[in-house]
C-alpha cells in the first residue's frame, strides 16, 4: 500500500471515529428540525424555525462523508427560511435527511 493510501485510510478511520461521537447529537439535531415542522404544520411556528439547526447540519455532514445529507440539510434551510414554507415538504425533506444520517457516512 503507498503512502497516500495509508494516510487516506487513517483519515477515512478517524472521520468514522468521529462520526460515532456525533452521530447522536446530529440525530437530536434532527428531532429538533422534527419538533419546529410539527409546529409548523399545527400553524404555530415561529419565523424560521428549525432553519438554524438545518443549517449546522448542512455545513458539517459533508465533514463526516455525508454530501446528501449535507445537500438534504441546505434544502430543508432554504425552506424553513422562506416566506410560507410547506410542512409537508420539510417533513419530507427531514424523512430523507434522517434515513441519510441512519444510513452513515459513505465511503
Amino acid at each position: 500500500m503507498a503512502l497516500d493510501e495509508t494516510d487516506d485510510d487513517e483519515d477515512r478511520a478517524a472521520i468514522a471515529a468521529l462520526w460515532v461521537g456525533a452521530q447522536g447529537r446530529v440525530l437530536d439535531r434532527i428531532a429538533t428540525i422534527d419538533t419546529a415542522i410539527t409546529a409548523l404544520a399545527a400553524g404555530e411556528a415561529e419565523p424560521g424555525a428549525g432553519a438554524g439547526e438545518a443549517h449546522k447540519l448542512a455545513g458539517s455532514l459533508g465533514t463526516f462523508g455525508l454530501p446528501e445529507g449535507s445537500r438534504l440539510a441546505k434544502e430543508l434551510e432554504l425552506l424553513l427560511e422562506g416566506d410560507a414554507p410547506s410542512a409537508d415538504e420539510a417533513a419530507r425533506l427531514a424523512a430523507a435527511l434522517r434515513a441519510a444520517v441512519e444510513a452513515g457516512p459513505t465511503a
